[in-house]
């Protein structure tokens, strides 16, 4: 099982007081010039930001602080501070036919980012709302599965080592880095507690709120009402001073991660590619529609959800087939897990069932325990895409399941296969434009809106067949 396998690599992880590689190859793209976003909010406002750190891998952080981000005024001015990077990003990566990335420390940090986007989109300052907007798209992005543009260091990390702590204590990106490289001479745990000290999130922590924090804020908005500006400079300047202590070591984090990730000793994934092209296609006509004054909704219509359904849908097919034919260790999880067939060639052969009229047949074996295999399936060759065979029995002999099947593609091909040879059988390859024609097919059919999306409901419509006898035996018939 796929389950089996985190949990032997986590163990052997704890036994050594290390991180273990779970892959070779590289699990997500790194972007060239992708952008790393540190963001804190204060405690008890989500949708403000405290101070936020900006920057590339290799080069320190741009930082701004805002002394009290509940007013109104200060926090707008962060933010329009904000807008002309990422115009100027987004307008390169749009001239280069490429997309932007975006870096954050973890899954909490994402979501705060998410948060903001959907907030400020709404607001009455338009620079403001333009942020909002350009961050959008890679709010919006992130739910979907191989999406590149916006990317948690924790997930990204996950998905090539693992620990030997639980999967949510993964979430804190000090932690996880302790574990891929823990200080030499010293307890692993003990290491990872002290790690686990410094906030990696959006949030600072409550004692430092309570103790430090909290009073200089006090102080800074006493000298704003008394107008006393030297008072009051001195203490924004040591909110900064406080709030930078806080966010460079997460900013630092983040790249760390990013530079781990983008060490030669990664193995290139072509799976990668068409998920690149992917993302450059969804941006470009995110940012046309934005030219073309398209606004964003707050909330779908109910024909614009369904598309997004469908999308999403077939995007995580797409990623698992692509993956399943280019990295060796999602292959190996799904062989384990029983999605994919991996057997021995024992037989083919070609009967004629009528003159011109042939029939090509294989019949494989195979040791694994927990196949998802019933009558009917369609299995494709994950090696040569040009074979695919039609499952007409499974029958378990002994520690072996025997599977015979019928092909029906490539069929020279599959005569040509080596006797004794083993071969991995899974699902179709990738049909990456596949959803465009979904998509013209789904706009004619939701032309109008269904009855279950309107105010009024149909009229009873008597059922033209008899009912059978048995029902419950009618449906087993239809599914075998």
């Amino acid at each position: 099982m796929a389950d089996y396998l985190n949990v032997v690599a986590r163990m052997r992880a704890l036994e050594h007081g290390e991180a273990v590689r779970i892959v070779r190859q590289r699990q997500v793209i790194i972007q060239p010039r992708a952008h790393i976003v540190t963001m804190l909010s204060m405690a008890g406002e989500d949708t403000s930001v405290h101070a936020v750190a900006i920057g590339r891998l290799g080069v320190p952080p741009q930082i701004k602080v805002v002394a009290d981000p509940r007013r109104r005024d200060d926090q707008y001015e962060l933010l329009r501070w904000l807008l002309p990077h990422f115009e100027a990003y987004y307008a390169q990566c749009r001239a280069e036919q490429t997309f932007p990335q975006l870096w954050v420390s973890s899954e909490g940090a994402l979501g705060h980012l998410d948060t903001l986007a959907d907030r400020l989109r709404f607001t009455d300052d338009a620079d403001v709302q333009r942020l909002g907007e350009l961050w959008t798209y890679a709010g919006e992005r992130s739910p979907i599965t191989g999406q590149q543009a916006l990317i948690s260091a924790t997930s990204a990390l996950r998905a090539h080592y693992a620990t030997g702590q639980q999967e949510t204590e993964d979430e804190h990106l000090g932690a996880l880095l302790t574990w891929i490289a823990p200080p030499p001479g010293r307890d692993i745990l003990a290491a990872v507690a002290m790690a686990e000290k410094h906030p990696m999130g959006a949030k600072t922590d409550p004692r430092f709120d309570a103790d430090e924090l909290q009073p200089a804020v006090e102080l800074f908005n006493k000298a704003r009402k008394d107008d006393d500006r030297r008072v009051q400079v001195f203490h924004a300047e040591r909110i900064q001073q406080m709030i930078e202590g806080v966010i460079r070591p997460i900013y630092t984090a983040t790249q760390a991660a990013m530079a781990i990730l983008s060490r030669p000793e990664w193995l290139d994934n072509p799976a990668l590619l068409p998920l690149a092209e992917e993302e450059a296609a969804q941006f470009a006509g995110f940012m046309e529609a934005r030219d073309q004054g398209h606004r964003l909704p707050y909330h779908d219509s109910a024909k614009a959800a369904a598309f997004k359904i469908v999308a999403r849908e077939r995007t995580v097919d797409n990623v698992e087939a692509a993956f399943l034919r280019h990295d060796r260790a999602a292959r190996e999880r799904a062989v384990e897990s029983g999605t994919v067939l991996r057997g021995t060639l024992v037989d083919r052969q070609k009967v004629r069932l009528a003159p011109r009229t042939f029939e090509y047949r294989m019949v494989l074996t195979t040791h694994q325990d927990s196949l998802h295999l019933r009558a009917g399936d369609e299995f494709w060759h994950l090696d040569d895409p040009k074979v695919c065979i039609r499952i007409t029995e499974v029958e378990r002999r002994g520690p072996f399941s025997w599977v015979s099947g019928i092909v029906e593609d490539g069929k020279r091909a599959a005569m040509e296969l080596d006797i004794a040879a083993i071969f991995d059988f899974g699902p179709e390859r990738p049909d990456w434009g596949g959803t465009v024609r979904e998509f013209m097919q789904m706009g004619t059919r939701l032309a109008a809106p269904p009855w279950t999306h309107g105010d009024a409901v149909p009229a009873a419509t008597p059922a033209t067949r008899a009912r059978p006898n048995d029902l419950l035996a009618a449906v087993e018939e239809l599914v075998r």
